[in-house]
């Protein structure tokens, strides 16, 4: 698919924002604010970040109503729907271009492109991946079922949910090196948000059967190991497509995964939640709405609507949780970013209304 208006534009510069003082495990912080810019987004969908934090993909204009979110058989082209790519540098955002109109942003990157996802006329879906640096589309899945909620693996497994155009329920689809497998719904289950843990020896995905929310777990390497090693653990009885992607949306797929766990949004819990099939559920503490890592010690989190960094330690000095430093004072997504110039860095996400501001953060010691 070809891409529209590749003009660059000058960055919106922020409003100053200051780091509050404070202290964590006992040292006192402090930060290097790079605010990015502004850039319009579809007031919805949280941007794409690749790995090595030099890309952001956003969609743009109208919301893709709800059937054509979660797949639906009510599905349709959002033709008043575009993705825009940027480079972000250290002098701010670099607009690349858009995506023609109709196209729904995929659920995670890599550095070379983004997924994205296609409705077709006849009411199959397609899955493709956007390349960063000439905006053309490569379609990875082309046939006649509707094919949704892609993920990519650190390895470059591609996931997805994939169901014929008349039936209601999706089968977990895993395709690495050329070879494709499938843990079948059976007409009575559907797999849905599926992604890879970060070794890619488990696949996860949110299990749907009568109304039963639960989280699964398998061993991808063949159909038969899909099948009779899968493990499930119950959320709720109450659960439905809707509130599968409320619970993986936050966090996305990039920070939805932490080693061996899975983090989610538990609704019953109000808090993000740990996952994988030998430890079970762990609640997130402290009420945390988003999560990223910032090194081995130290983490990024969405708390009480405040972004804090704070000690990953459950025995801080106080005798209970550090509650870190305020890095904003605003409601803010955390991304993991790695080391910028020697120090941790974190992107932080800050929706507001039909657009997000972009800030770099780089983590000081005193």
């Amino acid at each position: 698919m070809g891409c529209a208006g590749a003009k660059k534009s000058t960055p919106k510069p922020l409003p100053p924002l200051q780091p509050t003082a404070g202290t964590i495990v006992g040292s006192a912080l402090s930060f290097d604010f790079r605010a990015l810019g502004t850039v319009a987004s579809d007031g919805v969908t949280l941007p794409l970040l690749s790995p090595n934090g030099s890309h952001i993909a956003v969609q743009t204009g109208a919301a893709p109503d709800l059937p054509t979110a979660l797949a639906r058989p009510g599905q349709r082209t959002p033709l008043a729907s575009r993705i825009a790519m940027y480079r972000l540098e250290a002098r701010g955002i670099v607009r690349l271009g858009e995506t023609d109109g109709g196209l729904v942003l995929g659920r995670s990157a890599d550095n070379r492109g983004f997924l994205v996802e296609s409705v077709r006329p006849d009411g199959a879906r397609w899955i493709g991946k956007v390349d960063w640096s000439t905006r053309e589309t490569e379609w990875l899945v082309q046939d006649g079922r509707v094919n949704a909620f892609a993920s990519l693996g650190g390895d470059g497994t591609l996931t997805y949910s994939s169901r014929e155009i008349r039936e209601r329920y999706f089968d977990l689809v895993v395709r690495k090196d050329g070879q494709t497998r499938r843990l079948a719904g059976d007409g009575t289950r559907s797999y849905l948000m599926a992604c890879m843990n970060a070794d890619g020896s488990r696949v996860f995905a949110v299990s749907l059967r009568d109304g039963i929310l639960e989280l699964a777990s398998a061993d991808p390497t063949s159909d038969e190991s899909l099948r009779q090693s899968v493990v499930r653990a119950f959320v709720t009885d109450r659960g439905n497509d809707e509130l599968a992607l409320f619970m993986t949306s936050a966090q996305g797929v990039r920070d939805g995964i932490d080693g061996r766990d899975w983090i989610l949004f538990h609704r019953s819990m109000n808090s993000l939640a740990r996952w994988n099939d030998v430890d079970g559920l762990r609640v997130v503490p402290g009420g945390v709405m988003a999560w990223a890592r910032v090194d081995g010690a130290r983490e990024a989190v969405l708390v009480g609507g405040k972004v804090r960094v704070r000690s990953t330690a459950t025995d801080a000095p106080n005798g209970g949780l550090d509650p870190g430093t305020v890095v904003i004072e605003q409601l803010g997504v955390p991304r993991a970013l790695g080391t910028i110039e020697e120090q941790p860095a974190i992107i932080i996400f800050a929706p507001e209304a039909n657009s997000v501001r972009v800030l770099m953060v780089r983590i000081l010691a005193k």
